[in-house]
């Protein structure tokens, strides 16, 4: 499950700006004195002025300009990936952790910062629970900025868990979007991108943790299902061509995901759901020998036997995959 970040943030009220203020550049200082009086546009004006001349190497200039941005940011309805802002108010913090060789501003610019590496996170959340379609990627962009902020900050620890979860709940949000399209019986080739996106999360997820669960049985099910689908929707006076072709695929499909359902297994022993799948892989490779091992293991586990025996050679059975949809914890 992905949780939304909230950072705890010091009620600043300027207390960086006015620390730096007695020394500070006299555009600079009147910018830091409209972004107290709330009028930040002007500010906006003035600061951008100063960074580009006088106050180009000068860190409390940069630290001001952070500030105005943020809260530019804040009267935004929304964190809107097309504004500046939010960039903005990035670059000049860390610009300004860069100059400030004295560490003046440390710590309002680290819990700054962090704040804005937040909105990224939240921002990406809500477009995976939304679902939207024409902003996943968008989604995608949000985590990997969220990862650059806190790699700038030297705040690592913990990151890589952050991202199996966000990988898993990326792939999971693409899901809902395939299956959605195989619902109004749509053709693979119109989810292409979807499930390359899945396959990417599933890997980067898997290389960062090689023995989690549910991304090696997800990223099983997302194959099997994907394998399934193609074979169920071969048009049923297609050439032989396309039919021998079409199959050839699904096999490799199906042989893909074997590994990641064993590995599964391996990590969950008799766990139900990856026996089922586990099961439909063997009968989709034709492995009888495997899949009635599997076929025995379910029903000793359950009490009955949900696969008949007088199940055709190479026949899908629309019941023998019931049960295991993903893996969600």
């Amino acid at each position: 499950m992905m949780y939304r970040v909230v950072i705890a943030l010091f009620l600043v009220s300027l207390m960086g700006l006015v620390h730096g203020q007695e020394k500070a550049l006299q555009r600079t200082g009147q910018a830091a004195r409209l972004y107290q009086e709330k009028d930040y546009q002007e500010a906006k004006r003035i600061i951008d002025e100063c960074v580009l001349s006088e106050g180009a190497e000068d860190a409390y200039t940069w630290h001001v300009r952070g500030y105005v941005y943020k809260e530019l940011l804040k009267g935004e309805k929304g964190f809107s990936d097309e504004s500046t802002y939010r960039e903005e108010a990035v670059r000049s913090f860390q610009q300004c952790l860069e100059l400030d060789d004295e560490q003046k501003y440390l710590q309002w610019n680290t819990n700054s910062l962090r704040y804005l590496a937040s909105t990224y996170w939240n921002g990406a959340v809500m477009i995976m629970e939304q679902r939207d379609r024409g902003e996943l990627e968008t989604a995608y962009g949000f985590f990997e900025k969220y990862c650059s902020i806190m790699k700038s900050l030297e705040q690592t620890e913990g990151l890589d868990d952050r991202k199996v979860d966000f990988y898993r709940a990326f792939s999971t949000a693409n899901r809902k979007v395939i299956e959605k399209l195989r619902s109004q019986k749509s053709s693979p080739d119109s989810y292409k991108m979807e499930m390359e996106r899945i396959e990417k999360s599933y890997t980067q997820a898997l290389q960062l943790s090689p023995n989690d669960y549910g991304a090696n049985y997800n990223y099983a099910i997302n194959l099997y299902n994907e394998a399934a689908y193609r074979i169920e929707n071969i048009p049923f006076d297609a050439p032989l061509t396309h039919v021998i072709l079409e199959q050839e695929g699904c096999i490799d499909i199906f042989e893909r995901a074997l590994p990641f359902a064993l590995k599964a297994e391996q990590l969950r022993p008799g766990r139900i759901e990856i026996l089922k799948a586990l099961r439909a892989i063997y009968l989709s490779l034709n492995n009888y020998g495997e899949f009635d091992r599997y076929n025995q293991l379910i029903r000793d586990k359950q009490g009955e036997l949900l696969v008949p025996k007088s199940l055709k050679e190479g026949e899908l059975n629309p019941e023998i995959f019931k049960g295991s949809n993903n893996y969600e914890d």
